[in-house]
């Protein structure tokens, strides 16, 4: 490549030293003469520009970390990333159940012979469509027919009246002379949910659910995710819904031109809402977090147990109406010719097993009083259209049997109404929460009343392409509807539920039937307890003489606050039933046969267990124990009740000590001594033979002593679920805190108290004296888990005195047992 001369400008080749034009001696490597030139360049205050582009780079580049996903999208990923075999297990067993029964009802001919219409892959579809309808199915028949006509027709009127539409109607329509075509389009469609093939699709569920949910628990699954209960339950919910989706799919046959269509899409449509009800309430309890945030306020907590109450009630009422009523079916004479079943090798009682719930709730409809209703509808383009309608009810039963059925349908209505009182009153606190479960209750058995009865529907209508007449089309239909009158059944429901819920505590007791409590750990004393020496009793027992003590009534139970564990405000502290307080006079049980009684004879006389009539038999039973004397009814000894704190029960007034007042205080400034606090609003003081004083919720009582455990006083509410057990044992010849650590080891392997779990056990002072508290969880005989607090002391007297409440676990977090327990500690007070 050619280079210029420096001089005079003349090109010449690279390796020429010298110009080939002016003979000048070239420049050797003028380039690295001109290297220097960068430093007169001054780039060094021009290399700034890499600084401002720094921090332009580094903040763009830091956040290359991906944004966290939505808590939404985050679920949906575990979700669809969790375990599907097991979830597939517990959906198998509802989409099985479904199957097995449609092949069961596919199996018999129904009087078809060798050449059957029906084979048994179309009855299997047909069932399984049948079926369906107990998620949400549906049923309809749909056909059309075309039939070429030649000729005059054979009516009257030369149109060719009488030709059969194939649905049973004349549809009026025919040909003159010449050829013509006649198409004849019919639907029929059935409506019925078979309630009985519904509670079994949820027992299969709820099978299933459960085994999926002690997998979870076995493999840890829980602990990997907050949420792992619920991601389950929506995985079994899509996976009952695709299956109930792929059944309903499959149960639409066409036979000889007539179709049947399933509903698919309505069929999942319930699945998926019954099978996320039915998972997420039993996996929804895995996740021990999520189900404390939902259940954390007091009304969540109310609803879940008055919804459980209402459930059981529900359940219970069921059964009971299913037996009454297939028994009555099974004493109808010719039933068989009754329902058109006689030709058939199918049994009414088979079907009756089908539609028992449904059974069940109409006969409960009747015995409150409300009718079956039945209507027959129909309509024909030609003829206009018409309705006829007739009930069941009550009299109508009677002008069928006799007045006895009467009688006896009131008596299921009665014993119906009183389950659901009873057990609103056995598992629900306060008023308020049996209200409610009543409601529960009452909704549900509306909604049964509006799903229990059966529908048929029947439509159809003829096109005639005519012969010199244009052409002609007339149409018909017809309905029949049976079931429960709802409104009825809304009015007579209020007069037999409400009513009922509001006895039932009074029944509970004036039955003596208080339910069986948590069993509480004995404090008879323990024959193992070395290690105090007899000695120690005597100094003990000296000081009872009055002594008088300066600090004694500083050193109250005031100074005792309840676990800070669980505060809650006084507010909550409600009575057991403050409009209807316990009687002073403590009466013997009455026999439940009589109670039973009087009960049915007072419904039927104020009209089907009214709310007066209940007020009735209340006041009834109320002046039977007031006017009842003590004496030879029980061994109950006299309770004092007193809203005066400062009154004395007997004797001089003593503190909490039993020691007399300070000489400076005179005989006349004694009842205003500050030694007994005014009891808590919602509760009272009662004071009890044994020797001591506290306040209890209001409306609870001093039960019987059990003889086997004489030193235990119990105090419960007409519920007897929650209560006081109150334990004295004379000269205890051990501290509280060793008793306790005695009565732990007999705790843990008591039958009655299984799944012990100690929260603390701890000694402390309780009113100036050495004592010690105990908290723990068990669960006892009926699957309750019972959290008890348990404070105890002994007194100068030598008496030990623990005073333990009771209360289950469910309503524990609400506050109102701990604030009940402190209420007590704060008002107690030895009197003897």
């Amino acid at each position: 490549m050619a280079s210029y001369c420096p001089h005079c400008g003349a090109p010449s080749p690279d390796e020429a030293r010298f110009c080939m034009k002016c003979g000048r001696e070239r420049l050797p490597a003028p380039t690295a003469e001109e290297s220097p030139r960068p430093e007169q360049t001054p780039p060094t205050p021009e290399a700034p520009p890499p600084p401002p582009q720094a921090p332009t780079l580094s903040p763009t580049y830091t956040p290359t970390t991906p944004a966290a996903p939505s808590p939404l999208t985050a679920f949906s990923t575990r979700t669809f990333r969790g375990d599907w075999a097991g979830s597939v297990q517990a959906a198998l067993w509802p989409v099985v159940l479904l199957l097995a029964s449609a092949a069961a009802l596919a199996t018999p001919a129904y009087g078809q012979d060798d050449d059957a219409v029906f084979g048994f892959t179309d009855r299997l579809r047909i069932a399984l469509a049948l079926l369906l309808q107990s998620v949400g199915g549906g049923f309809e028949f749909t056909g059309r027919e075309e039939r070429p006509d030649f000729g005059s027709g054979s009516g009257s009127d030369g149109l060719g009246l009488g030709t059969d539409t194939g649905l049973g109607t004349d549809t009026g329509l025919g040909s003159g002379p010449g050829s013509t075509t006649t198409a004849v389009e019919g639907t029929a469609s059935l409506h019925l949910v078979p309630l009985t093939m519904t509670a079994l699709w949820i027992v299969a569920l709820y099978i299933g659910v459960r085994v999926l949910r002690n997998r979870l628990v076995t493999r840890g699954a829980v602990q990997g995710s907050a949420t792992a209960g619920l991601e389950a339950a929506v995985r079994v919910a899509l996976l009952v819904t695709v299956g109930v989706l792929a059944l309903a799919l499959f149960a639409q046959p066409e036979i000889e031109g007539v179709e049947l269509s399933s509903s698919p899409v309505l069929a999942a449509l319930g699945a998926l809402l019954l099978g996320l009800a039915v998972s997420g309430a039993v996996l929804l309890r895995v996740d021990t977090s999520l189900w404390a945030r939902v259940t954390a306020r007091p009304g969540a907590q109310t609803l879940v147990r008055a919804t459980g109450t209402a459930l059981r009630a529900l359940v219970v009422v069921l059964v009971l109406c299913s037996v009454v009523a297939f028994i009555s079916l099974a004493q109808v004479d010719d039933l068989s010719e009754i329902t058109d079943l006689d030709d058939s090798d199918i049994s009414p009682l088979l079907v009756a097993l089908l539609i028992l719930p449904n059974l069940a709730v109409t006969a409960l409809g009747i015995g409150w009083g409300a009718g079956a209703e039945a209507s027959v509808r129909g309509s024909s383009s030609m003829y206009g259209g018409g309705r006829e309608s007739g009930s069941f009810g009550l009299s109508e039963l009677g002008d069928v049997t006799n007045d006895w059925a009467v009688v006896g349908a009131l008596a299921l209505g009665l014993v119906c109404a009183l389950t659901l009182g009873v057990l609103a009153a056995r598992r629900c606190v306060g008023r308020g929460e049996q209200l409610l479960a009543a409601g529960v209750f009452f909704g549900m058995v509306l909604l049964l009343a509006g799903f229990s009865g059966i529908g048929v529907e029947v439509s159809g209508q003829a096109f005639d392409s005519g012969s010199g007449f244009g052409g002609s089309s007339s149409g018909g239909g017809g309905s029949v509807d049976t079931g429960l009158s709802v409104p009825e059944m809304l009015l007579f429901g209020l007069l037999w539920i409400f009513p009922a819920a509001l006895l039932g505590p009074y029944l509970l007791q004036m039955t003596g039937r208080q339910t069986a409590p948590p069993t509480p750990p004995t404090y008879a004393p323990l024959p193992a307890a070395p290690q105090t020496p007899p000695s120690q009793t005597p100094p003990s027992q000296a000081p009872a003489a009055p002594t008088p003590t300066s600090a004694a009534p500083t050193q109250t139970a005031a100074a005792y606050t309840p676990p800070p564990a669980h505060p809650t405000p006084a507010a909550h502290l409600t009575p057991m039933d403050p409009a209807h307080p316990v009687h002073l006079a403590p009466t013997k049980p009455h026999n439940r046969a009589t109670i039973w009684v009087v009960t049915i004879v007072v419904a039927l006389v104020v009209g089907g267990g009214a709310t007066a009539g209940a007020l009735l038999w209340r006041d009834m039973g109320d002046d039977k124990a007031g006017n009842g004397d003590n004496a030879g009814k029980d061994n109950r000894p006299a309770v004092s009740r007193s809203e005066d704190p400062t009154g004395a029960p007997s004797g001089d007034p003593t503190d909490d000590t039993g020691q007399t007042p300070t000489p400076a205080s005179s005989s006349d400034e004694a009842p205003e001594a500050p030694e007994a606090p005014e009891a808590p609003e919602g509760t009272e003081r009662v004071t009890d033979p044994e020797g001591f004083s506290f306040a209890v919720p209001e409306g609870w009582s001093r039960q019987p002593v059990n003889p086997e455990r004489p030193g235990q006083i119990t105090y419960a509410g007409s519920t007897g679920r929650e209560e006081f057990l109150v334990g004295v044992v004379a000269d205890a010849p051990y501290t509280s805190y060793e008793n306790f650590r005695n009565i732990e080891k007999h705790t843990k392997a008591a039958p009655d108290k299984s799944d012990y779990d100690r929260i603390r056990m701890e000694e402390n002072t309780f009113q100036g004296r050495d004592g010690a508290i105990w908290e723990y969880t068990y669960t006892d005989k009926g699957g309750r888990t019972i959290h008890a607090l348990n404070q105890s002391y002994v007194a100068q007297n030598g008496t030990e005195y623990a005073i333990q409440l009771s209360w289950r676990e469910d309503f524990w977090p609400a506050g109102e047992g701990a604030k009940t327990h402190g209420a007590a500690l704060d008002t107690w007070r030895l009197t003897d």
